[in-house]
């Protein structure tokens, strides 16, 4: 079966580059604002990198509304916030929400759509938070401030984690640890993941209906784990991590798309990590 990869002008060339030069199944690329009909000759499947363009092919992987849930924060916080509220920071999505708590700590302002640590207010008075409302405009949300102590990204596929990385960002101090504003991903090994990191991933990962994304988890000096946001079109700047997303997309081309049920029972890692990485991983 054979794949290709559909990304956005000025998103993901390098991470589809070396996606594409790690497979073993001839995944190719190309870009949706100058895809041709003959592009998809022979193609069995198509990867949505962060893209919503119509394919002619049946087998999409990552569908439109899929892609355009986790890429509406506001709406896909709501969405575990109503299901797995312990998932999230506290998270308010109106002013009357706000007022009507007790204690009143800091808290982090956001526009519906973001990304790469853009657009993110830390509000600390009354004032802050009008100004940082009316910069973010209608569909913003609020969460309650967390101390960070680590931050990871866990790409899944099929309900499966595939690699894990975590972020040693350029200033500590900043809100956002964000990769584009300085800072590196540093692989994790798969006898090292923080296993709650990894489940509290993969659990909000099954709310999104994608078949792959890079999910954002950050952990509070008080050790408590709480999902960001989800990416359908995570940075793959790692041959590691390259090498890792071509197994799970070459996985797909030959067995399908189908979910994976994690492990039952005991099992550190391997309850968790996707069959393409892991000879070990067991499906059911």
């Amino acid at each position: 079966m054979k794949g290709l990869l559909l990304r956005r002008r000025k998103l993901g060339l390098g991470s589809c580059r070396g996606i594409r030069d790690a497979s073993t199944t001839g995944l190719n690329f190309v870009r949706n604002d100058t895809m041709k009909e003959e592009d998809f000759n022979g193609v069995d499947y198509v990867f949505r990198w962060g893209c919503t363009s119509n394919v002619p092919v049946k087998n999409v992987i990552n569908k439109a509304s899929a892609i355009h849930l986790i890429g509406d924060k506001t709406r896909f916080r709501k969405l575990l916030r109503n299901d797995q509220p312990e998932l999230i920071p506290k998270t308010f999505f109106s002013m009357d929400e706000i007022l009507a708590e007790e204690e009143q700590g800091p808290l982090i302002i956001r526009p519906k759509h973001h990304a790469q640590g853009k657009h993110v207010y830390l509000v600390r008075t009354p004032q802050e938070l009008a100004e940082a409302v009316q910069r973010c405009g209608e569909g913003w949300y609020a969460s309650e401030y967390v101390d960070k102590a680590q931050e990871f990204r866990v790409f899944v596929s099929q309900g499966r984690a595939v690699w894990v990385a975590e972020k040693t960002p350029g200033d500590p101090d900043a809100v956002a640890w964000n990769v584009a504003k300085g800072g590196r991903f540093d692989n994790v090994r798969w006898d090292d993941w923080p296993l709650k990191v990894v489940r509290y991933a993969i659990e909000a990962f099954n709310y999104s209906d994608l078949d792959f994304g890079g999910v954002d988890v950050m952990v509070g000096k008080d050790g408590k784990v709480y999902i960001i946001e989800i990416n359908s079109a995570p940075s793959q700047t790692s041959p590691y991590r390259q090498s890792c997303t071509a197994k799970a997309f070459d996985y797909i081309c030959n067995n399908g798309k189908g979910h994976i049920p994690l492990r039952g029972g005991r099992g550190g890692y391997k309850k968790f990590i996707h069959p393409a990485i892991h000879e070990g991983a067991e499906l059911v």
